[in-house]
């Protein structure tokens, strides 16, 4: 079985809050998160759809608590950034010249080193642009049952992070075998 998932992220791989508490009573508050369905689980909240806009026409969007429906998943906080990376991996852009790189062959750390071919830049794995295909962080939002490019966080909930913990959030796309 295969899984599609939204990942929210900070832009800042190495930034990550003190506390999930203020982020939390924040996605609570505008009614991104519902009901907690475990540890760091939560159901789609009451205003989810204003939330997040599908793109497309006809989006399949399961609502609700059961275990097909939508859940949106806290993971975090580590200790040192981790790459997530799924199966629909891209080869990534350097950030030095902008060229595309060969795909890597292995999967990657967050503080394993990548060279550009092109122009011969190294930096960490979390330097490289990996067109909405893998993040580097210290902190998740995971939401399940989104297809790539399904989906986009809405400006409500980027200000919505942004405020409640002063950094600037991302997203990709990530297909995990499961």
């Amino acid at each position: 079985m295969t899984g599609h998932f939204l990942l929210l992220h900070p832009k800042n791989p190495a930034w990550a809050p003190a506390s999930l508490a203020p982020l939390l009573d924040a996605l609570k508050a505008i009614g991104f998160l519902g009901a907690e369905r475990g540890a760091g689980r939560y159901s789609a909240g009451p205003d989810y759809l204003g939330l997040i806009t599908y793109l497309g026409c006809s989006p399949q969007i399961a609502l609700g608590d059961n275990e097909a429906a939508t859940a949106i998943r806290i993971a975090g906080i580590f200790e040192v950034p981790q790459f997530v990376q799924g199966g629909n991996l891209k080869a990534p852009r350097c950030p030095q010249c902008r060229k595309t790189l060969h795909k890597p062959a292995v999967s990657l750390e967050a503080k394993g080193e990548l060279q550009c071919s092109h122009c011969g830049h190294a930096a960490s794995a979390c330097a490289f642009d990996w067109r909405r295909s893998a993040a580097c962080a210290r902190l998740f939002i995971e939401i399940s049952n989104v297809f790539e490019s399904e989906a986009v966080p809405g400006e409500a909930l980027a200000a919505c992070l942004q405020q409640a913990g002063g950094e600037v959030w991302d997203y990709c796309y990530v297909r995990k075998a499961g």
